[in-house]
This record gives structure tokens, C-alpha cells and sequence, in this order.
């Protein structure tokens, strides 16, 4: 009985141990996950900036009342 009592012990030790191995590997992949999508967000704003730029330059460029447009 107490040897039966011993291995179960034994292996919730070593089961609880592999859950929390697991655990911190998703946690670790998680954490990259959570720094690649900052870095994307980053990114993606400055391409939006980027394209507000060129939209503003164009909305002048285009203006009639503008003295520098080239259209005849």
C-alpha cells in the first residue's frame, strides 16, 4: 500500500513537472508572439504616416489654386 501510495506521489511529481515545463515553454512563445505583433504595429504606423504624407503632398500638388501644379 505504501509503496503504491510512494509511486503515485512519484509520478504527480514528475507529471506536474512536464505541465510546467510546457507551461513555460507557451509562455516564452506567447512573449515572442507579443513582441513581433508591437514590432508589426510599429511598422504599420509609420507606413500610415508615410501614406498621409504622400496623400497630403498629392491633395496640394493637385490643388487648382496651386502655383507650382504642371497640368496645362
Amino acid at each position: 500500500m505504501a509503496l503504491t501510495a510512494g509511486l503515485a506521489v512519484a509520478a504527480l511529481i514528475v507529471q506536474w513537472g512536464v505541465v510546467t515545463t510546457k507551461l513555460d515553454q507557451v509562455e516564452k512563445r506567447l512573449d515572442e508572439f507579443i513582441a513581433e505583433a508591437s514590432e508589426l504595429r510599429s511598422e504599420y504606423r509609420d507606413m500610415e504616416r508615410r501614406v498621409a504624407f504622400l496623400e497630403g503632398r498629392e491633395s496640394v500638388a493637385s490643388h487648382p489654386r496651386n502655383p507650382e501644379r504642371t497640368d496645362p
